[in-house]
């Protein structure tokens, strides 16, 4: 004999249909409010300065800066190796000049020269440079980022090679960048 087939399902309970059960309480709101703040609150913390050891001992002068003016690409000349100057607003100024000779504000335009700008700062250390640190973390120079600067002045004496120099005025606030470091500001 052949079993009976199932029985056709039965309507559920009228006085169950539509009801749900309980939501989160205000305990697990609560819990969720204050689990996102502390992952906002560690994840504001981990903001890159830019600071590392060399930084602050190298150059005369320290300052974070936005890059406000540089080329797409910088010009591919052969073998010949250039400093190239590009223009920076100063946000905040970490180090002032001991000599007095320039004193750096938030908001004033400087103008940088980096050597070798094609390549990451930890790779342009050679021999026209000599036994002096030069390089920095920053692996490419990219208009409106923000870098940590180590800078020294004289930037004719201090370009291992030729400067290539397009920005105007000539004469005011030209720096020589020792290090650069980027930031998450």
């Amino acid at each position: 004999m052949s079993e009976p087939a199932d029985p056709a399902p039965t309507p559920a309970d009228p006085s169950v249909v539509g009801t749900y059960p309980p939501g989160p309480g205000p305990w697990r709101a609560l819990g969720v409010l204050a689990a996102m703040a502390g992952a906002v609150w560690f994840l504001a913390g981990r903001v890159e300065t830019g600071e590392d050891d060399t930084i602050g001992r190298v150059g005369r002068l320290e300052v974070t800066a936005r890059l406000v003016e540089c080329p797409e690409q910088f010009p591919q000349l052969g073998a010949y190796r250039y400093t190239y100057t590009v223009r920076y607003e100063v946000l905040q100024v970490h180090r002032q000049d001991p000599e007095g000779r320039y004193r750096l504000q938030p908001g004033a335009s400087i103008y940088v020269g980096h050597y070798k700008p094609w390549m990451p700062r930890d790779q342009i250390k050679d021999a026209d440079w000599g036994a002096d640190p030069l390089g920095g973390k920053l692996t490419q120079l990219v208009r409106g980022e923000v870098h940590r600067l180590a800078l020294d002045y004289e930037l004719q004496d201090l370009a291992p090679s030729g400067v290539l120099d397009y920005l105007y005025p000539p004469d005011t606030n030209r720096f020589f960048a020792v290090w650069a470091n980027p930031t998450s500001l």
